[in-house]
């Protein structure tokens, strides 16, 4: 092919473009919003270490060996052998209704309150629901009251669809409903639009906090007085490690007034990259409108629900409560075995992570050190708004992903990188 030169040539346009601000073509969300850290996408990531043998506590994701490659596997195959055409082609906005009936069912199961396959649309994991919620129901300016802290990934995707973050506190037991009602009260006197309280009121990400029964109803009531709707995110629900949590919001809201988004992420193997939100199916209507991207992958839903049919899912879920119930025990007797003097925390009643104090040393500089020891976290800076300026005294500790030999070791490892710091 021929070189085109001078002005209006190919390469003198290439130049052009090469020379220009990308700023200028962006979208407002695009020029407003930063690029993420790898907690975002939930990334088992790690920082430069010189240790062969690094301590990851990084990502949260669910343990690796224990993942039923086998037997889904097989509901892959048999999908494939029996079902062909379907599988190989577009899903369709609402998702494979076999899966849903599968979900609807269990889910009635679960929180005690009858749904159907209408109450559920699937999605690309709980991340791909939360944008479509977002996309549904959020305008530009739109308020949304958060956790503080609250998962980073879940506040970007928000902010990329220019909603204005409100934090409200967290503690051990659950958002403050006074801190949700005195921004309720601040957003309306602003003549703000306030569309949801989203909260992780189960195993919190990163606290590991569960809200009381207490706070639910109030919370609910609180909400259904302002006409905003409360957005649930169940990601960590089924992972408890004795007793279940108090009931859903949703449920307790008799199905209205809540969406709530579940996944198969976290109870089975997040490259799955299967969730869903529940609601009433006039909000799921809603969410199917305002979908473009042809659904989600047919032959994965297919052999999901296989899988979900034969009865393989509950006693895999079974096992992993008590692995992770091990897996906690083991770092959290770890950290209170060499590392009392530095460090406090409450143990979660379920989840993945341990949310944990650290006394006489910045977060930041912990985690790069410990990074550098072969210990990888991250600082509880990533898990604000305002980053290190709101919080440089927690760090996030993952325990669900890393072997039990090795949770074992992360305190004693812990301690040294502490008197490297302290001393």
């Amino acid at each position: 092919m021929a070189e085109h030169n001078g002005d209006g040539s190919a390469s003198g346009m290439t130049q052009k473009w090469a020379d220009s601000d990308i700023r200028d073509v962006l979208s407002e969300s695009a020029k407003n919003i930063g690029a993420g850290s790898p907690t975002d996408a939930g990334r088992r990531w790690r920082l430069p270490t010189e240790r062969e043998d690094p301590i990851v506590l990084a990502g949260g994701i669910p343990d690796m060996p224990t993942v039923p490659v086998a037997d889904f596997q097989e509901s892959i195959l048999a999908v494939l052998a029996e079902e062909t055409e379907d599988a190989m082609n577009y899903g369709g906005w609402l998702g494979f209704e076999g899966l849903r009936e599968s979900v609807a069912k269990r889910q009635s199961e679960i929180e005690g309150i009858d749904v159907t396959p209408d109450h559920f649309i699937m999605h690309n994991g709980s991340s791909g629901a939360l944008d479509n919620v977002c996309k549904a129901f959020i305008n530009p300016g739109d308020v949304v009251i958060v956790e503080r802290p609250s998962f980073s990934g879940t506040v970007r995707s928000m902010q990329g669809y220019m909603a204005e973050i409100v934090e409200v506190d967290i503690d051990k037991d659950g958002i403050s409903v006074d801190g949700v009602r005195q921004a309720l009260a601040e957003a309306t006197a602003a003549g703000k639009t306030v569309k949801f309280v989203y909260t992780i009121a189960d195993y919190h990400n990163p606290t590991g906090a569960t809200m009381n029964l207490e706070r639910r109803k109030a919370l609910l009531e609180l909400c259904g007085e302002y006409n905003v709707l409360v957005l649930e995110d169940a990601a960590y629900t089924e992972l408890y490690f004795d007793d279940s949590p108090p009931p859903s919001l949703f449920a307790m809201g008799g199905g209205e007034g809540v969406l709530r988004m579940g996944s198969f992420s976290k109870i089975i193997a997040t490259g799955l990259r299967s969730g869903w939100v529940e609601a009433a199916p006039r909000y799921t209507e809603a969410l199917a409108r305002v979908r473009f991207d042809m659904g989600n992958n047919p032959l994965i839903q297919r052999a999901l629900t296989r899988y979900v049919d034969s009865g393989a899912l509950e006693p895999h879920v079974e096992n992993m409560r008590d692995l992770y119930r091990q897996k906690c025990d083991a770092l959290a007797n770890s950290l209170e075995e060499f590392c009392e003097p530095y460090v406090r925390f409450n143990r979660p009643e379920g989840g993945f992570f341990l949310w944990v104090e650290c006394i006489g040393v910045g977060a930041m500089e912990l985690t790069q050190t410990a990074a550098r020891e072969g210990l990888m976290f991250p600082a509880g800076a990533f898990f604000y708004r305002d980053g290190a300026e709101a919080d440089d005294s927690h760090v996030r500790l993952a325990f669900s992903n890393a072997p039990i030999e090795e949770l074992q070791q992360a305190g004693q490892r812990m301690r040294d990188v502490f008197q490297m710091l302290v001393d």
